[in-house]
């Protein structure tokens, strides 16, 4: 009988703090998949900070992908994969075939995006990153929904940690990284977090987490929308809505014994939205202001200056908003009529998620918003509406406003902006061109990305050119803390200058500096007609 592509591999073996992995040499990589950086959070474990694993002796294979979050992505499609289990504490590793503890290579740690509701690591292929880059990458799975985050007073009421498990996962695995990374060939000394959509919340929320403190010396956001301009409900002033899902799973004691004997199944199906709706579920769950993992409001923490300076990369799409427009209209089968297109963004304005739009706009400057931003200006309604929305909040707090405030605090930061319209997209069509959406940088990073849906979509030369460009920005930010080499051959990337208001466009056919960024999408307007603006 032949023998499988696996069992030909090359085998490679590294000592870890549990015990020895044993991973396989492919494509010039060493890769070990399925690594237990925590106990499974299960029966006694759900909703308690994560445990260390159990240790082994012998050689354990890390040779498959582990076990994503339980989660459903019928109603929030495009990042996840259905899961039914919560043994999900798992992380991969890739380092360049022949690393080994003499390398003392950048490690790069992803966080894989989701709306911090769905979503996984086994999608992201980090080949370029790793062979071009010539880095260490670790990704990893953590808790989501409402198994990651949940508030509910029984559990609050016991002795530790409540909250934001999720982010504590992550915070074991960026342990397990410094205890572990060297003997696989990186720095523990020079570790960068990244992630995009909810990955680059996340990397928001190490930044600003006491906790998080020494075990990442950059940090790059992609898409990580308004999340550090917001005012970040406490932990305890969210509990009805635990109470509610429980009720809803059907609980009845709501002792904490009862709560985590709730099955699985019971626990999603509360949570899943009817109809046609899309979201990411009837209870709203997301990061909460704990008192230890987040001590405060993240806008708080931020203007202050109470975080961790490092250098960061941070930017935005120039559409971010037309992928969930364009996902609103899978889900619901609908477009916007144009005759309707006031009374619908005015609506959007009023309920889209604070995470993303960060503001509450004056009911009084609605019209303002209308005429800045016409139909007649834009393909169609859906692309106007996508258009205000994104850069409401996305782009002018979570891009512009956001980098004004590391500067204030003298923090080196990179501000780009990823436009690459023309180009094809894994996401199923709809009634109007997704252009530079939220999500369409991922393809670039990661050859072949389609997140659980959706189709690989191949480069064509000036894509793979675009890919080569990225690649190397973000492996020279995490070797150097600047992404310009030091003999650079690409555009020379400025530090952001509040007074030049400049970005680098990310682009096809070539890369290029610009200023004045906020101007292109409408920053003063948005100020004025806000009613919660940050101080400048």
């Amino acid at each position: 009988m032949a023998r499988s592509y696996w069992e030909l591999a090359p085998v490679t073996t590294v000592a870890t703090c549990s015990g020895p992995l044993r991973g396989l040499v492919i494509d010039g990589m060493n890769r070990f998949l399925g690594i237990p950086y925590a106990a499974p959070p299960v029966g006694p474990l759900r909703w308690h900070p994560p445990q260390p694993p159990a240790g082994w002796r012998l050689p354990r294979d890390a040779y498959a992908y582990g076990s994503v979050c339980a989660q459903n992505n019928k109603a929030f499609p495009g990042f996840g994969r259905s899961s039914n289990t919560e043994d999900c504490l798992y992380l991969n590793l890739y380092a360049p075939e022949g690393a080994d503890a003499n390398s003392r290579l950048p490690v790069m740690v992803w966080i894989p995006g989701g709306g911090l509701f769905i979503g996984g690591s086994n999608d992201y292929d980090p080949l370029a990153l790793v062979k071009q880059g010539h880095v260490v990458f670790v990704s990893f799975n953590y808790r989501i929904n409402v198994f990651g985050f949940f508030s509910h007073p029984a559990i609050n009421a016991e002795d530790h940690e409540i909250g934001n498990y999720g982010l504590m996962d992550q915070q074991a695995a960026l342990r397990w990284v410094r205890d572990n990374i060297a003997g696989f060939g990186g720095d523990p000394g020079n570790v960068t977090i990244f992630g995009e959509s909810a990955g680059g919340v996340s990397v928001w929320c190490h930044l600003a987490s006491p906790i998080s403190r020494g075990l990442f010396h950059r940090a790059i956001i992609q898409s990580g929308a308004a999340a550090p301009l917001v005012r970040t409900p406490s932990t305890r002033d969210v509990e009805e809505v635990g109470l509610e899902l429980l009720t809803e799973a059907g609980a009845s004691s709501h002792t904490s014994e009862e709560l985590r004997a709730v099955p699985t199944s019971d626990l999603m199906a509360a949570n899943l939205l009817r109809d046609r709706t899309f979201g990411t579920g009837r209870f709203e769950v997301g990061q909460t202001v704990d008192g230890t993992v987040i001590p405060e409001p993240m806008v708080d923490l931020f203007t202050a200056g109470r975080f961790t300076h490092v250098p960061v990369i941070n930017g935005t799409n120039r559409r971010e908003y037309n992928w969930f427009q364009g996902m609103i209209e899978l889900r619901t089968g609908e477009q916007i009529p144009p005759d309707a297109y006031a009374s619908v963004l005015a609506d959007a304005l009023r309920n889209t998620p604070t995470n993303l739009l960060g503001r509450n706009i004056s009911p009084d400057r609605m019209g303002d918003v209308v005429r800045a931003y016409p139909v007649a200006d834009f393909p169609s309604a859906s692309e106007a509406l996508a258009a205000a929305i994104g850069d409401c909040g996305f782009i002018s707090l979570g891009n512009r406003k956001a980098n004004e405030v590391l500067r204030r605090h003298i923090v080196d930061v990179f501000s780009y902006e990823f436009d690459a319209p023309d180009s094809d997209v894994p996401w199923p069509a709809v009634s109007f061109r997704y252009g530079s959406a939220h999500t369409k940088d991922l393809q670039y990073l990661f050859p072949g990305f389609r997140g659980g849906g959706g189709h690989p979509v191949p480069h064509e030369p000036a894509d793979a050119k675009l890919a080569r460009e990225m690649v190397s920005y973000w492996t020279t930010f995490a070797r150097r803390g600047t992404p310009n080499a030091e003999s650079p051959s690409l555009p020379i990337w400025h530090s952001y200058d509040p007074a030049r208001d400049n970005a680098m466009v990310l682009s096809i056919p070539e890369c290029y500096e610009i200023e004045r960024f906020g101007e292109r999408h409408n920053f003063d307007l948005w100020e004025s007609v806000s009613s919660n603006s940050i101080p400048a």
